[in-house]
């Protein structure tokens, strides 16, 4: 049979094509077993279905293949290589879509991948690439889609991107390029998403962009500092849905040329430094629901045209300078959701509707000057969780309706002139976790009915309310600051207020109580604090129970009329640091033993039948000021006035005969040495050595540390006392400081269990020496990453986080002046003879004035790897710069590594960034599976509750915006009240 021309023509080529077929398909086989070899090694477990004996590779887990049996599609997602990409990548070459996202791919990206010819998909966020980003020229031809968001990708960002005729997204975010964005870049006429954001880039934002008429979302802020402000021609981007510029240092006015955007839904400019009034045009973005301008120098009124903006869902404008009235039609926008306005100017009412659109989640005007009466339909959604109207001038009662309003969380109205009666359902909601109602002209009683296991903070300080505690302020489960002081509370202090278990601070002080105090307190033993019931009409004995408040750091029960002897267990009290029982009734001797020490007169006086410590001048046990010179006892006081004689008369007599000897002698000596050598001790509690034995221990063999600010040694004196001496250069001003001045004012008033104890200082003319109370097992830090770090256990760990966040907790919001200490890390929290910790070292330390205000610094406030990321764009620190750095050392104790590690995490990489990295690689994003990624395993177990616990808070700590972190005393109830444990052992899950 005859075979047709055409089948043989066929046939031919069929057969031979087949074997560059064989060829191509068997060389994508090796290609991929050589990717496998190289990002897993010989020993990898992982692609375990990519097996060389399988009759195909297009059955392997990720891997797409054509009709050809080609490899066009490879998507190897959440899997920890830890190597880098294989340049064998460029061996696939009709590879459409790459895909090797959180694979924890380290090193620098190969250059050959920009020769794959249909690469049209590059997708290598959220790993470890380093370095310059290849070259690009010539290569990427086919190139749509690149996204390298979240590496360590550094230098100037890739000019060959400009040359990518088929770009359509391009996110080089979270990374460090730096430098100037491109002019080029406007020329990508095909791009639509544009992300540049979290880098460290400068110089002016180009014009050029503006010829982007494609482009739908653009994302240029977060840490760069661009000079000058938004371009106007940004106007001529007509396509774009999301502009967002915030927080890199943008100067000038808010160009009204943005009105033009027509399809804009977001447009976020805060945290920079725009000025001047909002622009009307912007009244003109009809699909606009998000706006915030929020933390800049904006001033003038809310314009008129902003009643068009009929989609908006929030507007956040705090921290500005506006001013006048918040406009009627504000409360007519239909889908408002957030209206944040606080510190600012304005003025009059709030709209009388606020709340009626039936959306308002969130309402923050605090800090204005406004004034009126509070919108009664403010929950008419049903859905408000923050109500902040605090620090106006607000007036008239508090609306019923609010009391029914179930969603609330946050209630805050203090600082206005609201009167009335407090709406009883305020103390019944179910989900609220702050009520604060403080300084205003509250009136009536406390409801009966009491309830609610989630609030946290009940604030009724400097009101006018009256009536008894009722019993049931025992159900508030969860409470962990009760203050009604300044108040005209009257009746007994219920027992019930023994179920607080959660309570750290009581303050009951300036009401009508009376009765006695009640012994209930000690079973707040675990978390009481700090306790001030004075200036009321409490009677009776001071209950022995009260010395079980071990962690208890205030007692003042002073100017009430109690009786009978101060409890010589107090003396037993460690943490207690501040006592205060003036003017009571009180009898006996003051004890002179344990804690005791610690107090002086100022403690006792007023109580005419109290003697002895502090008082022992005034009044010596024996010799009472009440006694007649000749009745019982007038023998005893004889006895003491011929002590007391022979102490101040012929003891001093021979002094002086001894010194006559001595005196030319010494002032030899003296002159020659001069006066630059005339030590001063100043002491802020008793101590029984002297400025000679201090420095005696001035030796090199006894130095334990070296810090910035001086040389830390060990003294033993010959009492066989033991302190810490930190050996500071100069007292001068200015830069030759070196931390003295601002410790020696800041830690002489400290009295806490939890921070070091700054018992004194020695200083000449040249150095000075501060004497703190010394702590054996030395810092956190040296701990957890030295030998023994495995022997600190996990219920250690969370002890001492408790106890330092303690510590920094009174500084922030119980210290007077309130105080940032600056300078958190490991190394500045010590570990006492009991492993408990206290916060130390405030050579940085600074005091904030001003609860609300940040400081501007000249010098660099904190540690590399512990410092806020906003620091390195403001150069100013609060209180939540501190939030931050404890938010490091929880991660610390978490991981057991230090905070920078370029080997584990790679060059400029910080704790919290490999932390973030390696939990968002995961599969499993269940708490214990992002826990498990990182934990420090040198330590065998631990309750999974407790450290998934730590886990939460320290990324809560670490959260990179200030505002979402939390207070440290939100810090303080976390950590102390962690969820019921599963009895899991972690690294059994």
């Amino acid at each position: 049979m005859e075979m047709k021309p055409y089948l043989a023509l066929f046939l031919l080529l069929h057969f031979s094509s087949l074997p560059l077929l064989l060829a191509s398909h068997d060389g994508d086989f090796d290609a991929l077993m050589k990717l496998k070899e190289g990002l897993l090694g010989s020993a990898g477990n992982d692609l375990h279905d990519w097996d060389p004996s399988a009759p195909t590779h297009c059955s392997f887990s990720g891997v797409t293949c054509d009709a050809d049996a080609r490899v066009v599609a490879l998507n190897v997602s959440h899997i920890r290589f830890h190597r880098p990409l294989p340049p064998e990548i460029s061996r696939l070459d009709r590879l459409v879509n790459l895909t090797v996202a959180c694979d924890s791919l380290a090193g620098r990206l190969p250059p050959e991948i920009a020769a794959l010819p249909a690469l049209r998909f590059l997708n290598i966020s959220n790993n470890n690439f380093t370095g310059h980003f290849p070259d690009v020229d010539g290569g990427f031809l086919a190139l749509e889609v690149l996204d390298a968001y979240n590496n360590n990708f550094s230098g100037p960002l890739p000019l060959g991107l400009a040359k990518l005729p088929h770009l359509r997204y391009i996110h080089l975010g979270g990374n460090f390029f730096s430098g100037e964005i491109p002019e080029s870049y406007g020329g990508i006429g095909s791009l639509e998403y544009l992300g540049l954001n979290g880098n460290g880039l400068s110089g002016r934002v180009p014009v050029s962009l503006s010829r982007l008429t494609n482009l739908r979302e653009m994302y240029i802020g977060y840490y760069s500092m661009y000079e000058g402000g938004i371009p106007p021609e940004f106007g001529m981007l007509t396509s774009l849905v999301r502009l967002d510029m915030a927080n890199c240092n943008l100067t000038g006015r808010i160009p009204a040329s943005l009105g033009q955007l027509k399809l804009l839904d977001s447009l976020f400019l805060q945290w920079n430094h725009l000025a001047g009034s909002i622009p009307p045009e912007l009244g003109g973005l009809d699909l606009l629901e998000s706006l915030d301008l929020s933390i800049n120098e904006l001033t003038g009124e809310l314009p008129e045209s902003f009643a068009e903006l009929k989609q908006l869902k929030l507007l956040n404008l705090f921290r500005n300078h506006f001013r006048g009235h918040i406009p009627p039609f504000i409360a007519d926008l239909p889908n408002l959701e957030v209206l944040q306005v606080w510190e600012n100017n304005f003025t009059f009412e709030l709209p009388e509707g606020l709340g009626r659109n039936g959306r308002l989640i969130k309402l923050d005007v605090a800090t204005n000057r406004l004034t009126g009466t509070i919108p009664s339909d403010l929950c008419a959604s049903g859905r408000l969780e923050l109500l902040v109207l605090m620090e106006n001038a607000f007036f008239g009662p508090i609306p019923e309706k609010l009391g029914d309003c179930k969603s609330l969380l946050h209630v805050r109205l203090a600082k206005n002139f609201l009167d009335g009666t407090i709406p009883a359902g305020l103390f019944d909601l179910p989900s609220v976790d702050m009520l604060e109602l403080s300084d205003n002209y509250l009136s009536g009683e406390l409801p009966a009915r009491i309830a609610g296991d989630k609030l946290g903070m009940l604030l009724l300080a400097n009101n006018r309310i009256s009536g008894p505690i009722p019993p049931a302020i025992g159900n508030f489960r969860g409470l962990q600051t009760l203050s009604l002081e300044s108040n005209r509370i009257s009746g007994e202090i219920p027992p019930q207020i023994g179920d607080l278990k959660q309570l750290s601070n009581l303050n009951l002080s300036g009401n009508n109580l009376t009765g006695e105090i009640p012994s209930d307190l000690a079973r707040c033993a675990g978390t009481l604090e700090a306790v001030d019931l004075s200036r009321n009409r409490l009677t009776g004995e001071i209950p022995e129970a009260i010395t079980k408040l071990q962690n208890l750091n205030t007692l003042n029960l002073s100017r009430n009329q109690l009786s009978g002897e101060i409890p010589a267990d107090i003396q037993r009290m460690l943490s207690l640091t501040t006592l205060d029982l003036s003017y009571n009734n009180l009898s006996g001797e003051i004890p002179v033993e344990g804690q005791f020490l610690v107090f002086n007169e100022s403690s006792f006086i007023g109580n005419p039948d109290l003697c002895g410590g502090p008082l022992h001048v005034a009044v010596p046990c024996g010799f009472s000021r009440g006694q007649a010179r000749d009745g019982p006892g007038a023998g005893r006081g004889r006895g003491w006035v011929w002590k007391r004689f022979f102490l101040c008369v012929v003891v001093p007599l021979v002094g002086i005969i001894l010194v006559g000897v001595a005196a030319p002698k010494g002032w030899r000596a003296w002159k020659g040495k001069g006066r630059s050598d005339a030590w001063k001790m100043t002491t802020f509690q008793r101590l029984n050595f002297t400025a000679e034995d201090v420095m005696e221990c001035l030796k090199e063999d006894n130095v334990i540390g070296k810090g910035s600010a001086g040389i830390v040694y060990r003294g033993i004196m010959a009492s066989g006392a033991e302190v810490a001496i930190k050996r500071l250069v100069g007292r001068g001003c200015g830069e030759h400081d070196r931390g003295f001045t601002a410790e020696i004012t800041t830690l002489g008033r400290i009295r806490h269990r939890n921070i070091v104890r700054l018992l004194g200082f020695v200083s000449n003319r040249e150095t000075n020496l501060l004497l703190y109370e010394y702590m054996p097992n030395g810092s956190l830090g040296e701990m957890l990453h030295g030998s023994k770090g495995a022997h600190l256990g996990w219920e250690a760990r969370a002890r001492i986080a408790v106890e330092a966040a303690r510590g920094l907790c009174y500084l922030h919001h119980d210290c007077s002046p309130l105080i940032i200490h600056r300078d958190v890390k490991s190394n500045n929290i010590l570990l006492d003879s009991n492993f408990e910790a206290h916060v130390a070292d405030f050579g940085l330390a600074k005091f904030l004035h001003d609860s609300g205000a940040s400081e501007c610094m000249s010098s660099v406030a904190g540690s590399y790897g512990y410092i806020a990321p906003e620091y390195a764009y403001t150069l100013r620190v609060d209180e939540k710069s501190d939030v931050y750095s404890f938010g490091v050392v929880l991660l610390e104790l978490i991981t057991g590594r230090r905070p920078v590690n370029p080997a584990a995490f790679g060059e400029g990489v910080d704790i919290v960034q490999w932390v973030r990295k390696t939990t968002s690689e995961l599969a499993d994003t269940s708490d214990a599976a992002a826990v498990l990624s990182v934990v420090d395993r040198r330590i065998s177990s631990c309750p999974l509750d407790l450290i998934i616990n730590l886990f939460k808070v320290a990324m809560l700590c670490a959260e990179e915006q200030s505002v979402a972190r939390p207070t440290m005393r939100e810090v303080v109830h976390m950590l102390s009240n962690p969820a019921a444990s599963t009895g899991t052992d972690l690294l059994a899950v």
